[in-house]
């Protein structure tokens, strides 16, 4: 390899250093230093001698600290030199200098670059003095050492495989780096002469113009910016640019140094996780972070203006529905197509958000309160009148939507809240309509009373329900289990979600009236499917789920013993599960009570496992028999390899742990090969059955197969 090759492989520092000390000081017949940025001497030529001046003397300490100078305050004198050269600028002085016989010198200090830009290094020169010094031959000398350095530029610049060029001050090319070939596939030769704004991109182009005139009108530090050049092929590359201004010793810029390198691969990136962290994976709009964000700005603006902000809350109708009966894969396509459907209605300006789930929020700035919110909300409502095709099935979907204005005063979040709670006022008159929050908030809290009042009723008066979903062996087919599922019957025959009652539930307290009807429902239940099961066969395990106001109760192990032994069935066939959440922020109770539960003989389960803090010291600690990996995981399987990977691991751990692994939210058998190929126990799902009634599963418990797998 050439020296020049081996100089190009060197970090910037040592390259810098290669490069000055051999052309600098060796080609100089002038006495020179090679100093450092603190004004150490680091080098120097044999032409130091004729001044007096020991080469070992020199090496290693400050600049003014070596013998030969006159006994004046040489630190004094020479430190304000070194640090302007520091700072780029060509710095010089008359002094006095020489061991034997102290004779007037003059001083120049230049600052060397490197390929950055930055000053690396320093070269001091001493030179003898006439009685008069002509300012001409001054500047002659001057420029010779610019013009030096720019060589040195030009050897390093040959070799780098960042873009680096040489610039008159207004920024037109004089010299162009050839890794320009590779960068852009451009000629540097053709480039010569040419203005860099000619390759800029219309959105960068005044970042490069401003970039280039504040180097040429600052000091010496280079100015730094981001923009974007044409390639050859007609694509887009960017670039971080860092311009040096070069001045000559009237202080005037004679040149502009820039290096640029290519980023186009880390911005991508950096785009890619602004995305990620402000918009929603499934449909591509604002997350509740960027919701958040415009609503600060939105309000901000309120408040200066008379015009208010309008928050509209929607949840979708049905949309459960479609999750159940087709599965959560079409469930998704509907959620895409439903974003589709609303970004055409919201007008320019405004943010269409996704909180999660089938819930979305319109944030409508400069409206004039709840009047122009109604407007946009009978505009959306109306665009859900026609149906949605989703995996060649028409469905039809409906929404109810609340709305909550602001003047600029308020906190986001709870706008949002407002929103939320007409939202549900707007369900409780019929479902298809909106509400306004300040025309219902008292209504509100009278239908959450009536709704806690209506199911403390339905609990005692026999209008709940389970249904039951089965799981199976994986190895054998058989159904070894079911989850119990509980649902809500209202006088009128319609089902009620869980999600519109377990939360109000949780709120009032009813949860542990409510899961003690769960929990003895399923005994009964156990006991009622004995009778199909043959005597060689293992029992059917029922899993029920504990809440954390249940883990709470004192009274769960004496209920659950009670219920089992009432029915009369064996402890291994009740089963309790609990999500992982739930065991994170009740960790001492939950210990207690799920130990005392383990010593009844009742099987135990985290549910969920991998949503929620994932703490897995927890695993160990706490008496668990079955870890159920989260729908959210299985989604993915046979689509994305990070999601088998993950899978995987939450496999063995378990079974390292001595635990059965149940994969729930099966829906496809590409998923199921997957699990079958990871080893997993047993899974659930609408692939072999959607949650139903208990007496649609009395035929199939004779059976060993429900579905083939």
């Amino acid at each position: 390899m050439s020296r020049l090759g081996r100089l190009a492989d060197a970090s910037l520092d040592d390259l810098t250093r290669e490069l000055q000390t051999r052309v600098a000081l060796g080609n100089l017949d002038t006495p020179a230093m090679l100093v450092d940025l603190d004004g150490t001497v680091l080098d120097t030529n044999d032409e130091v001698g004729s001044f007096g001046f020991r080469r070992n003397d020199l090496r290693g300490r400050p600049l003014w600290a070596g013998d030969s100078w006159t006994e004046t305050d040489a630190a004094a004198t020479v430190s304000p030199l070194i640090e302007r050269a520091a700072n780029g600028e060509l710095a010089s002085r008359t002094i006095e200098a020489g061991r034997d016989q102290p004779r007037p010198l003059r001083l120049d200090i230049t600052p060397l670059r490197g390929v950055d830009g930055d000053v690396a290094l320093l070269l001091a020169e001493l030179h003898r003095l006439s009685d008069r010094v002509e300012t001409a031959a001054l500047m002659a000398e001057t420029n010779e050492r610019l013009a030096a350095a720019e060589d040195i530029f030009r050897a390093v610049a040959e070799y780098t495989s960042d873009l680096v060029c040489l610039h008159t001050a207004d920024g037109t090319y004089t010299y162009v780096s050839p890794s320009v070939r590779r960068l852009l596939d451009r000629d540097p030769k053709a480039l010569i002469g040419t203005h860099p704004v000619d390759l800029a991109h219309a959105k960068t182009r005044e970042a490069l113009v401003a970039g280039l005139r504040d180097a040429s009108r600052r000091g010496a530090a280079p100015i730094t910016f981001r923009h974007r050049l044409e390639h050859r092929n007609g694509s887009y590359r960017w670039f971080e640019t860092a311009v040096t201004p070069i001045r000559d010793a009237t202080g005037r810029v004679r040149q502009l140094q820039s290096s640029s390198r290519d980023i186009t691969r880390q911005q991508e990136k950096e785009q890619s996780l602004i995305k990620q962290a402000f918009h929603d994976e499934l449909t591509g709009l604002a997350n509740k972070a960027l919701l958040l964000d415009r609503m600060i700005q939105s309000f901000a603006i309120s408040q200066r203006t008379t015009e208010a902000s309008a928050v509209l809350f929607i949840d979708l109708d049905g949309f459960k529905t479609i999750n159940d009966t087709l599965g959560h894969h079409v469930g998704d396509v509907a959620l895409a197509h439903v974003a589709e459907r609303l970004k055409a209605i919201v007008r320019p300006g405004d943010t269409l958000a996704r909180l999660g789930g089938d819930e979305f929020v319109i944030l409508c700035a400069g409206t004039d309160g709840a009047r122009g919110a109604s407007i946009v909300a009978r505009r959306l409502l109306d665009a859900f009148l026609e149906p949605f095709v989703l995996e060649g099935h028409e469905v039809r979907l409906g929404a109810s939507i609340g709305i909550a204005t602001s003047n600029g005063d308020d906190d986001p979040e709870s706008v949002i809240e407002r929103a939320d709670t007409a939202m549900y006022e707007a369900k409780h008159r019929g479902k298809g309509q909106y509400a306004i929050h300040d025309e219902v908030d008292q209504r509100i809290e009278v239908y959450r009373s009536d709704t806690a009042a209506a199911l403390e009723r339905a609990i005692t008066e026999g209008e709940l329900r389970l249904h039951y979903q089965p799981e199976l062996d994986l190895d054998t087919g058989e159904i070894v289990g079911f989850e119990a599922l509980v649902r809500w019957q209202a006088p009128d025959g319609s089902l009620i979600s869980p999600g519109e009652f377990i939360p109000l539930a949780e709120e009032t307290g009813l949860i542990v009236e409510l899961g003690r009807w769960v929990i003895a429902e399923a005994c009964r239940q156990a006991a009622l499917w004995r009778v199909h099961r043959s005597p060689d066969q293992e029992p059917i395990r029922i899993w029920v789920n504990l809440s954390a106001h249940q883990l709470s109760d004192p009274d769960l192990v004496a209920f659950v013993e009670r219920s089992v032994a009432d029915a009369g069935i064996t402890t291994d066939e009740i089963c309790m599960e609990i999500t992982e959440s739930a065991l994170i922020d009740h960790a001492d109770s939950a210990t207690q009570q799920l130990d005392q539960l383990r010593r009844l003989g009742i099987s135990l389960g985290i549910d969920d496992f991998g949503t929620g803090y994932s703490q897995f010291a927890y695993l160990n600690r706490l008496p668990l028999d079955v870890l159920k990996i989260d729908r959210s995981f299985v989604d993915d399987l046979g689509k994305d390899e990070n999601a088998a990977v993950i899978v995987s691991a939450l496999i063995e751990l378990a079974h390292a742990l001595g635990m059965i692994v149940i994969a729930e939210g099966v829906e496809t058998k590409e998923q199921l090969n997957v699990l079958e190929q990871l080893d997993c126990d047993q899974a659930l799902g609408f692939y072999f059955s959607e949650p139903r009634e208990a007496m649609a599963f009395e035929h199939t418990l004779s059976r060993a197969e429900v579905v083939d797998v």
